[in-house]
């Protein structure tokens, strides 16, 4: 039997909580069910919520092998402490190689951390042994939109970033991205012809589907019939445009219309976003994080979805399957081209200028006075799509495919 091993430094595992995280857990019992030994090595020190893991009885259940590594821990995403915690990961990760390494037939690698996936690649090239990494996001090209976009500055306070990247990139015998803005910026520095795909993270339809509908036997949620109900879903952190989102309702509440802002969720900028609502008398619910079948009856009530995100640097995130499989049209102001153009190809909702509220506000109040039948058409687009594109169990099978000729 071959042996696989899958380096994750942050992931979901068996028994844990995090709603739609799961790509390498879904990842790694798929090419168990394929009759591959995975081994998977992650961290002890939760990312999600900042906590430090302990052996579950359900690791034990996995029908996979988990390998917990020590790493330092740290509390704010962007700061000295996470780079020293990573690089503890990536230590320890060596640690590890150095002694079982040889085991394995093939090593498959989360990037980011670059640390751990720099270590993990450099090994697997070393002893001759397959390397797929898997592209969730791309550093440093996200940090000039979250920490600083100064000419030249940033470059040079990046470098050490970007040439991890490169490197990383080129040691790559197979190359999967959650987009193919990703894939893309991965294969420029792929000097190996490397097996490539993009394979959106998505979701497991079926499972969106039973979970609602578990929850929605189970609990009440009140809509009054007169309320237009706009719901955003995931982090409250610094990439994503609450603030925005909440000035343009109450632009539109100006103008007759009661829009009700539900923000599903919670983050390192909650207090702030809460403080801020306050501020401008805004009616919006704050659920703070919830089960995945509460999240997705919330979904399904709403008239619509937001994907409220700055900067052009994000591309396709975890929440977009979820939104999709919902049904509700969607209001987008991500500026990720590929992304907008699904929007544009899919006719599944409305594209609008990030961190204008003027635009939102335009945007909700063209969504607001479509017809009944013609936001249920959006809907159904968003649900075709998430049927096509972001349903794990067809489109993962790509990744099974690369794992087998590799």
């Amino acid at each position: 039997m071959k042996k696989i091993l899958i380096v994750a430094q942050f992931t979901q595992l068996p028994g844990e909580s995090g709603n739609n995280r799961g790509r390498f857990k879904f990842i790694s019992e798929m090419l168990s069910h394929n009759g591959y030994d995975v081994t998977v090595i992650t961290s002890k020190f939760r990312e999600l919520d900042r906590t430090f893991r302990k052996k579950e009885k359900a690791f034990d259940e996995a029908p996979y092998k988990i390998v917990l590594l020590d790493e330092a821990g740290y509390s704010k995403n962007i700061s000295f402490r996470r780079i020293y915690s990573m690089r503890t990961f990536a230590k320890n990760l060596k640690r590890y190689l150095d002694e079982y390494g040889q085991n394995f037939d093939l090593i498959y690698s989360c990037v980011p951390g670059l640390d751990s996936a720099l270590v993990a690649g450099r090994y697997a090239n070393r002893n001759f042994i397959p390397f797929i990494i898997d592209v969730q996001d791309v550093w440093p090209e996200v940090m000039y939109d979250l920490v600083l976009d100064i000419p030249v500055v940033s470059n040079v306070l990046f470098y050490p970033f970007q040439r991890m990247a490169n490197e990383v990139y080129s040691l790559a015998d197979g190359i999967i991205a959650v987009s193919k803005t990703y894939l893309n910026i991965a294969m420029r520095k792929n000097t190996k012809n490397a097996l490539n795909d993009y394979i959106y993270i998505g979701t497991d339809i079926d499972v969106f589907d039973r979970k609602v509908n578990e929850v929605n036997t189970s609990i009440d949620i009140e809509k009054s019939g007169n309320e237009f109900w706009i719901s955003y879903i995931g982090s409250l952190g610094h990439s994503y445009d609450i603030c925005t989102f909440l000035e343009a309702a109450n632009k539109v509440r100006g103008q007759g219309i009661i829009v009700q802002p539900i923000i599903i969720g919670s983050g390192p900028l909650e207090t702030k976003f809460k403080n801020y609502a306050s501020t401008i008398d805004s009616n919006a619910i704050f659920t703070g994080w919830v089960d995945y079948g509460t999240m997705g009856c919330y979904l399904k009530k709403s008239d619509a979805v937001i994907n409220a995100i700055k900067g052009k640097a994000a591309s396709i995130t975890n929440k977009i399957g979820d939104y999709l499989s919902s049904g509700k049209p969607m209001l987008n102001g991500s500026l990720n081209e590929e992304f907008r153009k699904l929007v544009e190809e899919y006719k599944f909702g409305m594209n609008y200028e990030p961190q204008n509220a003027d635009s939102l506000a335009e945007a909700i109040i063209r969504m607001v006075r479509l017809q009944n039948e013609e936001r249920e058409l959006l809907g159904r687009n968003a649900r075709k799509l998430a049927e096509e594109k972001f349903d794990r169990k067809k489109t993962y099978l790509s990744i099974l495919k690369m794992v087998d000729s590799l």
